[in-house]
């Protein structure tokens, strides 16, 4: 899945619509909130790190790696839906194969259509 400009969310009434009226799934290191989008567009995808997860590299370095796994496994998530991914203080104590373990089980657990439960080994 190719996230272009167009597929990012920016302003902060999105991000507060998905978060009070859509529906939120917790994993140990993720919080997966989406809503429906209006009409069959593609999804618009956005991304919440809290200072309180640390310094900025560390802060930027997550959405990075929150990024790369939604290009490879959020296919599922590509139509029609505003999605919120907020990580979680502890993702900072975490590699990248934890964050992608967490989201694919959040994945599955959001969505009923199966899922692909392989991890790459990059």
């Amino acid at each position: 899945m190719q996230l272009t400009r167009s597929h990012t969310m920016k302003r902060a009434s999105e991000f507060a619509r998905v978060r009070s009226q859509g529906r939120s799934d917790a994993g140990r290191f993720l919080i997966l909130n989406t809503a429906p989008l209006a009409g069959a567009a593609p999804s618009r995808f956005g991304i919440i790190t809290t200072k309180r997860i640390g310094h900025a590299v560390l802060r930027n370095t997550l959405r990075r790696r929150v990024r790369e796994i939604l290009r490879a496994h959020g296919s599922p998530l590509a139509q029609g839906l505003y999605v919120v991914i907020v990580v979680r203080n502890r993702a900072a104590l975490t590699d990248y194969h934890g964050l992608e373990k967490d989201f694919l089980k959040l994945l599955a657990r959001h969505n009923p259509a199966p899922v692909s439960q392989t991890c790459s080994n990059n």
